[in-house]
């Protein structure tokens, strides 16, 4: 294990500190996380830092999140206000530092569907943001942890914006493709309009990762290469090319955006799909049910196959976790107690973990399957999954197995030969890069 160590803040600071912390509290009782979407219609910017989606109950509640860490005022909650009616979300949340002498604005606001929530402590917020009934902690730790994970997804998007302006075709490439993921989808008109956003983009960039590697290697970029071997790509592999990392990244966010997008069309179509038939209304035929039945064949079947789950409801968030919190994999010779913690996150019953485990594998079939082991280690892990990401994952075992950094992770006594050092490279990994990007 290296030395070094990320430590957080106590009081987060303003701007994105402030914005990881809101939302590592959303992330950490269980909702389903976006953020920074931006929509530009040019002459104007509509810029939402948080929105937040709670699948725990019959039908999704959505809320959208504002964070105000320095001076505020009336204008700020009333333009709140005026997005949710402009994207018809009901609730909303306001989250300040300071009151700055409007300590009635929580009064005043309520009725329209807004909370205004003052943090002027930190060490009792996370307590508070209970009492307010926005969400409980199976466990508290998991605030630190998520604010982690957002550090490195920022540093991947700043680090590719980097090397697009810097001229590298794969990084301006995966900017583009971010843009697509993270705010074009999301003002999307049904889940079906969504779905089929995603899925071009999606057909745009299958081989996004490879195509900058060919790149890297003195080639020309080709987001549909076939290349089989790269010494940029097996570099990334390694924890190399945080860049390739970055890109791997952004293919895995296209994959559980295309997951959450199935799981609000089986919510807003209980009963199953429409049939695609052709309407007459005032002389106008309409197409109803075109954009799903001209969805690729995969997804027809991965949502057959997800409606007959009981608790696929939950299935878009569980694999938010797994990914961003998990490092998406779990250890093999411990399977049944990581189910178990994973079950508690997520709300998913124990027994059907394995049955979730399977839902990229049901919408995007590979050759093989989306977990491998690879070499004699217990970690069982999503192909692609960047190492950054991994070594959040495996300092979430440090927390939960109550490893000391003394003994690392030969405290699991795993049964497997290099399950300890496998997990230990993955953390230096993501310290390494926290610290030196």
């Amino acid at each position: 294990m290296s030395g070094r160590s990320v430590e957080l803040p106590d009081i987060p600071g303003a701007g994105d500190e402030l914005e990881d912390y809101v939302a590592a509290l959303f992330q950490a009782s269980g909702h389903y996380v976006e953020k920074q979407i931006v929509e530009s219609d040019p002459a104007d910017l509509l810029e939402l830092d948080i929105v937040t989606t709670d699948y725990a109950h019959e039908e999704a509640v959505r809320r959208l999140v504002e964070v105000k860490g320095g001076g505020w005022g009336y204008t700020d909650l009333f333009k709140v206000v005026g997005w949710m009616q402009y994207l018809k979300i009901p609730r909303s949340a306001f989250f300040i530092t300071r009151w700055d002498d409007r300590g009635t604005a929580p009064r005043r606001m309520e009725p329209l569907g807004l909370d205004v929530v003052c943090f002027d402590d930190f060490k009792t917020a996370p307590a508070y943001f209970t009492e307010k009934g926005f969400g409980a902690f199976s466990e508290p730790e998991l605030i630190g942890l998520w604010r982690h994970s957002y550090g490195v997804e920022r540093k991947f998007v700043k680090l590719l914006h980097k090397q697009a302006k810097a001229g590298d075709e794969g990084a301006r490439a995966a900017k583009t493709y971010h843009r697509q993921i993270n705010n074009g989808t999301f003002f999307a008109r049904a889940p079906e309009e969504s779905l089929a956003m995603l899925y071009e983009a999606y057909g745009e960039h299958p081989k996004l990762t490879r195509g900058y590697a060919d790149e890297l290697d003195g080639g020309t970029f080709d987001p549909q290469s076939e290349t089989a071997s790269s010494v940029s790509y097996r570099g990334m592999l390694d924890g190399k090319r945080p860049e390739l990392q970055a890109c791997a990244y952004l293919e895995h966010r296209a994959r559980l955006s295309i997951l959450k997008s199935a799981v609000d069309y089986a919510l807003a179509h209980p009963d199953g799909a429409p049939e695609f038939r052709m309407s007459e209304d005032r002389n106008v035929f309409i197409f109803q049910g075109l954009t799903y039945h001209t969805l690729p064949a995969t997804f027809h079947s991965g949502m057959a196959w997800l409606r007959e789950q009981p608790n696929f409801c939950r299935y878009a968030t569980f694999w938010q976790q797994l990914l961003w919190g998990w490092g998406g994999f779990y250890l093999d010779d411990r399977e049944e107690q990581e189910f178990e913690w994973m079950s508690r996150y997520s709300g998913i019953p124990a027994d059907e973990i394995p049955t979730a485990l399977e839902a990229f594998d049901r919408f995007f079939p590979i050759t093989g399957n989306w977990f491998v082991t690879a070499g004699d280690t217990d970690v069982r892990m999503v192909k692609m999954v960047p190492l950054s990401f991994q070594g959040i994952g495996a300092h979430h075992r440090r927390v939960q197995y109550k490893l000391s950094k003394e003994s690392g992770f030969s405290g699991l006594n795993p049964s497997s030969r290099y399950t300890g050092s496998d997990l230990g490279k993955r953390v230096n990994c993501t310290v390494d890069f926290l610290l030196d990007q």
